[in-house]
């Protein structure tokens, strides 16, 4: 059970992952061990310290004085945060489903705390992670940008995209049953106390998904009593509000609930319309003016003709938790969680103008190209995007923990997550008000089940294990639309497609107190998954497509070692497998998108293989006075039978068709590196973050040998950040730069995009953002934020926000 010793006392068995409350064991002595540990740690400790020094050096020459921002919990606003308030914090449980200090996890691990939550003040899951080592996090999950789970990447350790990532709420998965994505509105931070980060594969604990990682936001308890209201503006037409109260009643009943808006009236530079030139321009041709000359990512002379138009976008969430002491070895938490977000339309704007000066929005037209007359053809709907669109979570779950005699635990919870993705778009003849069009609806529901008991079989040995269930469907329609900017004027069904999953897993990992300060872990966990699906089109060509029953299991196992060296260091090492299950989306989903550019076609692949991971790591974590901390880790990653989608040959310069495939086999090799660390001055302070990417490359694809050698899509070589936090007095403050190197994006198999600068592409870039916070009394506090502060433009497939400002004032009862 959790101790409450003092994480600096010498380190006994307990003192790492405080399981065994009054048990100690006597050291064991070995003087060989003691010289390598002595070796060890000063090895460590340089080289951790290394790693520190840029960060430091970066927040001596800082002019800005950033923070570590306000208290957590019930302290009053102003009041400096408190030293074991960060202690507590760096309790993790993901790593080993018990909770262990964060230096002794047999694993990379990074604690986002609730005073570097309140810091950041996030928007979405992106605003929190951003300086997480190891994590890439990208558009849409960002709050400046209009939300969409299409554009929003979450990947770690250079496995890309979001379903290889597992996230949780409070243990409960949240990955939708459509794709594995994330909806990137459906995390109700507001309610989050911190965030544990967990890197490498982990499906030996945790089954599909977690192939890069864990992702697990962990919510306030009504015993950290908070009732605070906040209120901002912004520009981009930016408003938003938020409600937060957590406190246990008389009776033993505790309440946490938080409320939390968001709007926008949207970027209207975001969205270009870029044509290439036709075969054949159907006669009249139409002269006109302000073609403006560009290229595709790929270097191809494309023509930019104007904007299709600002997103306005609001977003919601909101949980509601009941907490419940049955015994003092009981407690019961039970509650709800909702999340939306919409996503609206504004008018284009064409740079084209006739001889009138009217502007020209369809038809063919003609201008001048350096001299040479080129012709384009438009069509009134190339203006449009897929909106109205949206998004909805709905979750409710049920937990129980319940302590044994003997020091045993025993966990339960029960949850589910009904999602839907929905979004409209034009057909052929449509004018931007009015016209047919379809409406394509995705619902889609998992539920997850689990047993867990943890227990202590000696004073050197405990044992954790479990069982696991999820049923997961999928029911997708793409419907007529008499009116595509009406949702609610749905008609025929066009086609349906989904499917059912089931997985059963069994899991037990071993912990062994080996040596004096050495642990091993040894585990594994047996799933075996069932699915069938089906396929319905009612336009020509038509068919009615049933997929027969398909089976097959995984094991997945993990072996690690944790050398405390001394208190304040520790070294690491660990194998372990992961692999992630097709989704019922990848399988059977076939979904046709039109945008400005080419009509995105996605196809069914029923014969899809699970992907999985082999993956060997090496670490060192330091921990000091004063909160003082870095961490390193090596890795090497082999993915077999990747489930990659590819470009077919069938796809033409109009309309690009995507299909997911097992394209054998890529390596990641990289490494990650953290730091946080004070400075001489006063209540400020120091980070840093680093991920690299030795190799992130395909090694071997029978279908397409053109691939090999290629780098993986959706991944970045480096990513690193830097910035200082300021907390003193009644001020806070934050300043920090954020690099990320040149993506290939999903679906550019062959790495051809490599010119940066226009729409489409995903540049290098470096971005700066600031926050200062004033406490002006004990419930008054007041701050500024500015996001991309020297106004850097960039593409991440669309030009990203300039500049943005958002002010927000708040009250702390």
């Amino acid at each position: 059970m959790a101790a409450d010793a003092n994480p600096a006392q010498p380190r006994e068995w307990r003192s790492r992952n405080a399981k065994f409350r009054g048990v100690a064991v006597s050291p064991r002595r070995v003087p060989l061990f003691v010289a390598l540990r002595d070796a060890a740690a000063t090895a460590a400790a340089v080289l951790c310290v290394v790693l520190a020094v840029p960060a430091c050096a970066f927040a001596q020459a800082g002019k800005a004085a950033p923070g570590e921002g306000a208290s957590p919990g019930a302290r009053p606003a102003g009041e400096p945060p408190r030293a074991d308030d960060r202690a507590l914090e760096s309790v993790v449980v993901t790593a080993t489903r018990s909770p262990a200090e964060a230096l002794g996890a047999p694993a990379s691990v990074t604690v986002v705390d609730s005073v570097e939550l309140e810091q950041r003040a996030p928007t979405r899951l992106g605003d929190a992670l951003a300086d997480v080592p190891g994590l890439y996090i990208r558009g849409a999950a960002m709050g400046n940008n209009f939300p969409g789970t299409g554009q929003g990447v979450l990947s770690l350790r250079g496995i890309p995209r979001t379903p290889r990532t597992l996230v949780m709420i409070d243990g409960q998965p949240v990955n939708n049953a459509l794709t594995g994505g994330i909806n990137v509105v459906g995390i109700p931070l507001d309610s989050v106390e911190r965030v544990e980060v967990v890197r490498g594969p982990y499906s030996a604990l945790y089954g599909g998904a977690a192939m890069g990682g864990v992702v697990n936001f962990v919510t306030g308890s009504p015993d950290d009593p908070l009732t605070e209201v906040r209120a901002g503006v912004g520009n981009l037409g930016q408003r938003g509000g938020a409600i937060i109260h957590r406190k246990r009643y008389e009776g033993g009943l505790g309440v946490s609930l938080s409320v939390a808006y968001r709007e926008s009236e949207g970027d209207p530079d975001s969205s270009y319309l870029v044509k290439s030139l036709p075969r054949t321009a159907a006669p009249p041709v139409v002269p006109v003016t302000g073609v403006r000359p560009t290229r595709d990512p790929d270097g191809t002379p494309r023509y930019w003709v104007g904007l299709q138009g600002a997103r306005p976008w609001s977003q919601t969430s909101a949980q509601l938790s009941l907490h419940y002491s049955l015994s003092p070895a009981t407690k019961l938490v039970g509650g709800l969680g909702w999340a939306d977000y919409s996503v609206g339309y504004s008018r284009p704007h064409s740079f084209l103008t006739d001889a009138a000066g009217a502007p020209v929005y369809a038809g063919s037209v003609s201008f001048g190209d350096a001299g040479v007359m080129r012709r384009l053809s438009l069509a009134q709907t190339d203006w449009f995007t897929a909106t109205p669109a949206g998004e909805r979570d709905r979750r409710v779950f049920v937990r129980a923990e319940h302590r044994l005699e003997g020091g045993s635990e025993l966990r339960a919870q029960i949850g589910t997550l009904q999602h839907n993705l929905f979004f409209a778009q034009a057909d052929p003849g449509a004018t931007y008000g009015s016209g047919v069009g379809n409406l394509t609806d995705q619902p889609n529901r998992r539920i997850d089940a689990e047993a867990t008991l943890r227990t202590p079989m000696s004073s050197t040995w405990s044992l954790v294990g479990g069982v696991s269930l999820n049923r997961s469907t999928l029911d997708r329609k793409t419907r007529e639309l008499s009116d595509w900017r009406d949702v609610d004027s749905r008609t025929a069904v066009r086609n349906a497609d989904g499917g059912r999953a089931h997985n059963l897993a069994l899991f037990v990992q071993s912990e062994h107190d080996l040596a004096e300060g050495l642990t091993g872990y040894i585990g594994g966990r047996y799933d075996r998954f069932e699915v069938r699906g089906h396929a319905l089109q009612n336009v020509a060509p038509t068919f009615d497509q049933r997929y027969d029953e398909r089976s097959f299991d995984q094991f997945s196992p993990k072996l690690a070692l944790v050398w405390a060296v001394r208190p304040w260091v520790s070294l690491r090492t660990s194998y372990g497998t992961g692999f992630r299950p097709p989704s019922l989306f990848d399988l059977y989903g076939l979904t046709v998108v039109r945008t400005g550019g080419p009509t995105l076609v996605y196809e069914p692949s029923p014969a899809l293989e699970p992907e999985r991971v082999r993956a060997f790591e090496v670490g060192a974590d330091l921990k000091l006075a004063r909160d003082a901390r870095a961490s390193v880790t090596l890795y090497r990653q082999r993915l077999e039978d990747l489930v990659y989608r590819r470009t077919l040959s069938t796809s033409t310069p109009l309309m690009t068709r995507t299909r997911a495939e097992n394209v054998g086999e890529a390596d990641v090799d990289g490494i990650e590196a953290g730091v946080h660390w004070p400075t001489p001055v006063a209540g400020l302070r120091a980070f840093g973050a680093l991920t690299h990417q030795f190799r992130y490359e395909i090694s071997r694809n029978d279908t397409q040998p053109a691939m090999v050698g290629k780098k993986l899509t959706d991944v970045p070589r480096t990513i690193w950040s830097a910035g200082l936090e300021y907390q003193l007095g009644q001020w806070s403050g934050l300043f920090v730069a954020r690099h990320v190197d040149h993506v290939f994006a999903s679906g550019d198999d062959l790495n051809r995009d490599v010119v940066e600068g226009v729409f489409g592409s995903y540049d290098s870039y470096t971005v700066y953002s600031a926050r200062v916070g004033w406490s002006f009394d004990r419930n008054w506090r007041v701050s500024l934020a500015v996001d991309n502060l020297f106004d850097r433009e960039y593409f991440v497939s669309t030009r990203q926000p300039g500049r943005t400002v958002y002010a927000e004032l708040a009250y702390r009862f």
